[in-house]
C-alpha cells in the first residue's frame, strides 16, 4: 500500500525525496531507529529505506528546477506541471487525489535575510494558494514548510493556522533546528501539519553530523575531478566581513543557512592552504542531497545554488514523511 502525494512548490525535490524518494545521507545523520536499506556506495554514507508514498502531482514555475528533477527521478514527465499555481486555481484546474499535501510556499518575504515584507506581496500570499489546494483536495494530512522569520512576523503564524483551521483541519506547527536533525546545517524551519483528526505529534531524529562528515569524500575542483557540481562554484571574492557569506565552514562544526539569493556570496571552504567558495555538489551534500545528484548538465552556478538553498533537506523531509506515515495509520 502506498499514499499518494501532491507536491507544491515543488523545486528540485528535496521535499519530494522524504516521501518515497531515494534518500542517502552520512550514517552518522541517523540512529538505530532509522530504516536502512544499505550502505552506500559512497563511504560511511547509507541508502534508507523507501517509505510508501508516491508522488501523483508537481508544480512550480521554475523551468531549471523542473529539468533537474526530472534528471534524478522515475516520473512521468507530465505529471510536473510548469505553471503558476494561481493560474490554475484560477482556471479551476482540476488536482488528482491525494491523501498528502506537502509544498515550502514561498518564504524570501518572511526571512530575516529578505525584505520583511510578509502578506503584503503578491510572494508572500502564497500560502492562499496552498490552502485553496487543500480545500479542494481534502487530503488526510497537509505539510508545509518555512523560514523562522514566519514566527517573528507580527501575527503570520496565527493568520496562517486559522485559515487552515477554518477548513476544518487540527493544525499545528514545530519550529525545528536541522542541525539537531542530523542535517550538517544551523537551520531553522517552521514545519506546519495539519489532520483531519486532532492528534499529537512531534518530529525528532537525535542524531548529529558536521561540515567534515558530509564534506571529507569529495575531491577538490580541477581537472582530475568529474563531478560538474564539484567543478562549479562561485569565484566572487571576499567582500565586507559583516555581509554574510564571508566566513569559512568548519568541518567539525555545522554550515550556516545554505541561502537560495546570496549573488555570489556562498560560504568559504579552506582546504588545505587553499580557500574557495563552496561548490554546487558541497551545498548539495550540506542539504543532505545524495552525493549523486544531478543538479545540471552545465555549469549555471547561481541557478544550482537558488535550486538547492531553496530546498527543503531530504533528511528532514524523511523525518517529516515517517511522522505523516505515523500519522496516516492510526
Amino acid at each position: 500500500m502506498s499514499f499518494k502525494v501532491i507536491s507544491l512548490f515543488t523545486g528540485c525535490g528535496g521535499f519530494d525525496l522524504g516521501f518515497g524518494g531515494d534518500v542517502c545521507v552520512h550514517k552518522k545523520s541517523v540512529t538505530d531507529e532509522t530504516p536502512l536499506l544499505r550502505s552506500a556506495t559512497v563511504k560511511d554514507f547509507v541508502n534508507l529505506k523507501r517509505l510508501p508514498f508516491e508522488t501523483v502531482f508537481m508544480n512550480d514555475v521554475l523551468p531549471k528546477a523542473r529539468d533537474v528533477y526530472l534528471q534524478n527521478f522515475q516520473t512521468d514527465p507530465e505529471k510536473y506541471l510548469l505553471e503558476d499555481i494561481v493560474k490554475l486555481l484560477e482556471t479551476d484546474f482540476v488536482f488528482p487525489d491525494a491523501e498528502v499535501v506537502i509544498g515550502g510556499f514561498p518564504c524570501q518575504d518572511f526571512s530575516h535575510c529578505g525584505k520583511r515584507e510578509g502578506f503584503h506581496s503578491e510572494r508572500g500570499s502564497l500560502y492562499k494558494s496552498f490552502v485553496e489546494v487543500v480545500k479542494r483536495v481534502r487530503p488526510k494530512v497537509f505539510v508545509a514548510d518555512n523560514v523562522y522569520g514566519l514566527l517573528t512576523t507580527k501575527g503570520a503564524i496565527e493568520t496562517i493556522i486559522d485559515d487552515f483551521s477554518s477548513l476544518g483541519y487540527s493544525v499545528n506547527y514545530q519550529l525545528v533546528d536541522c542541525s539537531k536533525f542530523g542535517v550538517p546545517q544551523k537551520r531553522k524551519r517552521v514545519i506546519i501539519i495539519g489532520t483531519t483528526d486532532v492528534c499529537e505529534w512531534n518530529l525528532s531524529n537525535p542524531a548529529v553530523a558536521t561540515v567534515g562528515d558530509y564534506l571529507r569524500h569529495v575531491d577538490e575542483p580541477g581537472d582530475d575531478c568529474n563531478d560538474i557540481s564539484q567543478n562549479t562554484y562561485s569565484k566572487t571574492k571576499r567582500q565586507r566581513p559583516q555581509l554574510q557569506g564571508q566566513k569559512c565552514v568548519c568541518d567539525d562544526g555545522f554550515a550556516p543557512t545554505i541561502r537560495s539569493s546570496h549573488n555570489g556570496n556562498i560560504e568559504f571552504r579552506r582546504h588545505g592552504e587553499n580557500e574557495r567558495r563552496l561548490t554546487v555538489r558541497e551545498c548539495g551534500l550540506l542539504q543532505t542531497f545524495p552525493p549523486d545528484f544531478i543538479f545540471h548538465d552545465e555549469k549555471r552556478t547561481q541557478t544550482s545554488y537558488k535550486l538547492i538553498g531553496n530546498a527543503v533537506p531530504p533528511l528532514l523531509s524523511y523525518v517529516i514523511a515517517q511522522t505523516v506515515l505515523k500519522l496516516l495509520l492510526r
